[in-house]
C-alpha cells in the first residue's frame, strides 16, 4: 500500500503545480516566468483603476518649484474626460490654464501611446543580478530602436519582482554613464525610480510612487532638477472601452 501512495503523492504535487501556474500570453513567452507571471498581472490591470496623480517639481538644489499639481484619471470615463486638473502650482487652474494644460495632455498621452513596455525594453535579454529569498532582480537593457531622442545603448533598466506575490515591486531605469545630446548638451546622470504597492487583492500592487532626476550642462550652464509623483486614492472601475469582452492588452510606456 505504501509503494502505490508514493509515486500517487508525486503525481498530485506535480498537478498542483501545474494548475497554480498561470498560462503565460503569446508576447510574454520566452522571458524568464517570474517576470513574465509579474508583467501579465500588470497587463490584465491596466485600465481599470482610477487615481489621483500629485506631482511636485524641484530645481537641482532639491528646492520646490511652485506649488503641487493634482491631476485625476479615470479610465471609465470617455477617452477626451479621463484627466481632470484639479491644482496647477497649489492654486485652482484657471480657464487658459485649464486650455494649455489640455494641449500638453492630449500630446504626452499620444507619445506615450506610440510604444509598449515590450518595444522599448530588450526582455530577451534579460537577466537575474540579484536575488533572495523574498525577490529576483533582473537588468533588462533597451532596444536600439527605444528612443529617437536618446542613445538607448546608454541605458539600462531594473525590475524587482516579489517571489512571494509574483508581481512587480520595483522599477527603475538609469543611464549608464554621460552622453551628449544634439551636440551642445551634455547629460551626466538620468534615474527613475517607481515603487509598487498592494491597493487591493487579487489584484497586482500597483506603481505607488515615482521619482525623476537628472544633472547636465548645456554650454557653460549646469542644469538640473528632480520630479515626484504619487499615486493615490485607487478605485477599481470598468474601462469606458470595454465591452463585455476582456482582452490582454500591451503595457504602454508610463512617461514619467
Amino acid at each position: 500500500m505504501r509503494h502505490f501512495f508514493v509515486p500517487f503523492l508525486l503525481w498530485a504535487s506535480v498537478l498542483a503545480a501545474e494548475q497554480t501556474q498561470p498560462v503565460i500570453s503569446p508576447e510574454l513567452e520566452g522571458l524568464p516566468v517570474p517576470l513574465a507571471i509579474a508583467l501579465q498581472q500588470l497587463m490584465k490591470d491596466e485600465g481599470h483603476w482610477a487615481f489621483t496623480q500629485t506631482t511636485q517639481i524641484f530645481d537641482r538644489d532639491g528646492q520646490p518649484e511652485g506649488g503641487l499639481q493634482v491631476e485625476r484619471y479615470d479610465p471609465s470615463q470617455p477617452e477626451e474626460e479621463q484627466w481632470t486638473l484639479l491644482l496647477r502650482k497649489g492654486e485652482p487652474p484657471t480657464d487658459r490654464q485649464l486650455r494649455s494644460w489640455r494641449r500638453k495632455k492630449e500630446k504626452e498621452m499620444r507619445r506615450r501611446e506610440e510604444k509598449s513596455l515590450g518595444e522599448v525594453l530588450d526582455f530577451n535579454r534579460a537577466q537575474v543580478t540579484r536575488e533572495d529569498a523574498q525577490a529576483l532582480v533582473y537588468e533588462i537593457p533597451l532596444k536600439k530602436s527605444a528612443s529617437r531622442r536618446f542613445p538607448a545603448e546608454k541605458f539600462v533598466a531594473f525590475m524587482t519582482v516579489d517571489r512571494a506575490g509574483r508581481q512587480l515591486a520595483h522599477f527603475s531605469l538609469k543611464a549608464r554613464e554621460s552622453f551628449r545630446m544634439v551636440g551642445v548638451a551634455k547629460v551626466e546622470k538620468v534615474e527613475i525610480n517607481a515603487e509598487f504597492a498592494k491597493v487591493e487583492a487579487p489584484y497586482a500592487a500597483q506603481p505607488s510612487v515615482i521619482t525623476a532626476s537628472g544633472t547636465g550642462k548645456i554650454l557653460f550652464f549646469r542644469v538640473g532638477g528632480s520630479a515626484h509623483v504619487t499615486w493615490t486614492d485607487f478605485k477599481r472601475v470598468t474601462p469606458y472601452n470595454d465591452r463585455f469582452v476582456v482582452e490582454l492588452g500591451e503595457l504602454k510606456v508610463l512617461d514619467f
